[in-house]
């Protein structure tokens, strides 16, 4: 009988399933919108049963589409949108609120208040000088850290503050936590599993990186229930079996991967100094950093990227807040262009922006520079500049803080580059990653694939039960990249980078007074 691996990939707006044949080939996908609801100013909710119905319908439909049965299936693995969260009862299985998404910014004042407390100022101070005496990446760490409204801690603390009496019933055991990944295997495995991977666990900010374990000191210092969290197993690692009365037979659950390390690994990127930039609303550089926690002292924090096998590898990340989003307003917004495409036909008319210079920040700016009250503007107009050098410069612009965010981490991690990968929808402008690989001076490879987050999982999932060897399977297995070479001189290169960062330095001035306990990169218009 032939066997398929099969994956489910949750994002902010719906929910794929994706089935995969020994080749590597995506045979079959099928999707599901589950959009967002905005019940009040600053929130964003999701209905944990609507996901949860639309995951089982994506899986039957793709059984259903494809004429096969569950038993077909070696094993699922699962991709989710990181550090949204429900609370559900532990007997029942019920939620007792809607998944609140980390991009819900309802926590402003509690994050100040968190910030202010004196225990975790204390704590800041003393892991400050500490860690100059010893050099402890995870004291340097502690104590750059400024919580934000994405940070679970802080919407989780919001929330109990408005439901006092579901905080106690979390303190005496009766209730569960669970960023979307748990809330599947649980509700895959009718409630007999209640877990998460250390990619999903890093993100809530309640998980050490450096100890690999939930972090008690936060839970003492901001008084969170330590109870109702879930335990934390490899990337991996056995997440139980579904429930056969769901599809009709058990499927082993191998895998529970974030979406931008899901990515990270579904193009590949197993060696230190692969780069993946995923490119939709946003754009999500992930840098494979390693068996070793990397840092940055300007801002970027280790993430663990998986564990295979009780081994850790580790990322950073860093962000482009509004990429696609950008795109999206000067049509809807100023009528620049309507699509995509359009604006990169604009942009494929010119050699070059004719002096103009697009700063894409309407929405702040973050690492290296993290200033959340800057906002985009347009340099260098002339009565010769036209509509295609605009264009051009927009594309440029978002090509030219990818570029930040690659040196950034070069020099912070002392990490050479390797490779660059992309995917996601923007990432079909050909202007774009041209000019990418022109101002980064690196060789830019686009997938043909969109779906990496799913793709990962799904190569995870088959590594766990032997349905592929290795990762040299996989980099065999995987479908070709188109190329992208720099193409420019390094004067021209070095003329471009200058007039940027004078670009950017001088923006800052104008827009320098930060936004407290505001994230950096959502406008909420």
């Amino acid at each position: 009988m032939e066997k398929f691996i099969m994956s489910i990939d949750s994002g902010g707006q719906g929910i794929r399933c994706l089935l995969f044949n020994k080749k590597g080939e995506m045979i079959q996908k099928e999707y599901q919108r589950t959009p967002a609801e905005h019940p009040s100013p600053g929130a964003e909710e999701h209905d944990p049963i609507l996901l949860r119905d639309s995951m089982f319908d994506v899986v039957r439909r793709v059984l259903d589409k494809q004429k096969i049965t569950a038993s077909e299936v070696e094993a699922i693995g699962i991709s989710n949108q990181r550090a949204s969260f429900l609370l559900w009862e532990k007997e029942t299985g019920k939620p007792l609120c809607n998944l609140i998404s980390w991009a819900d910014v309802r926590a402003a004042k509690i994050t100040d208040q968190m910030n202010k407390n004196k225990k975790w100022q204390g704590l800041k101070n003393f892991a400050k000088v500490a860690s100059k005496l010893t050099g402890s990446k995870m004291l340097t760490a502690t104590s750059m850290l400024k919580f934000t409204t994405d940070h679970v801690p802080c919407r989780l603390n919001w929330f109990f503050s408005t439901h006092p009496e579901i905080k106690k019933r979390c303190e005496t055991g009766e209730v569960l936590f669970g960023t979307l990944d748990t809330w599947f295997v649980y509700s895959l495995t009718k409630g007999e599993k209640h877990l998460t991977d250390m990619s999903n666990a890093v993100t809530t900010s309640l998980f050490n990186p450096f100890q690999l374990k939930w972090n008690e000191m936060f839970f003492n210092i901001f008084d969170i229930p330590s109870k109702m969290f879930p335990s934390v197993i490899d990337t991996n690692g056995d997440f139980g079996l579904t429930d056969p009365e769901l599809f009709g037979a058990a499927i082993p659950i191998r895998c529970v991967i974030g979406d931008q390390m899901g990515a990270l690994f579904g193009h590949c990127c197993f060696e230190p100094g692969e780069i993946k930039i995923s490119q939709g609303s946003g754009a999500f550089v992930d840098m494979n950093v390693g068996h070793k926690p990397g840092i940055s002292k300007r801002g970027l924090f280790p993430l663990l990227a998986w564990s295979i096998d009780g081994k850790p590898t580790y990322m950073l990340e860093g962000f482009v807040a509004t990429a696609g989003t950008l795109i999206n307003w000067l049509g809807n917004g100023i009528g620049l262009s309507s699509t995509g495409p359009e604006l990169d036909s604009f942009a494929e008319q010119c050699d070059d922006t004719d002096g103009v210079i697009c700063l894409p920040t309407p929405a702040g700016i973050r690492f290296p520079y993290f200033n959340p009250d800057m906002r985009a503007c347009i340099l260098g107009l002339s009565l010769s500049t036209h509509r295609k050098h605009v264009a051009r410069a927009v594309l440029e612009g978002i090509a030219l803080r990818l570029v930040d965010i690659i040196t950034g981490m070069k020099k912070d991690a002392k990490q050479e580059i390797a490779s660059i990968k992309v995917d996601g929808g923007l990432s079909k402008s050909n202007v774009l990653l041209e000019s990418l690989a022109n101002f980064a001076n690196i060789t830019v490879r686009r997938a043909s694939e969109p779906d990496l987050s799913g793709t990962g999982a799904a190569y995870m999932a088959g590594l766990a039960t032997g349905y592929w060897a290795s990762k040299e399977e996989l980099l065999k297995i995987q479908e070709e990249y188109t190329i992208f070479a720099p193409s420019i001189s390094d004067k021209k290169r070095e003329q471009k980078l200058r007039r940027w960062n004078k670009s950017i330095n001088s923006i800052m001035k104008i827009d320098k007074k930060p936004i407290a306990g505001r994230r950096a990169y959502q406008d909420r218009d």
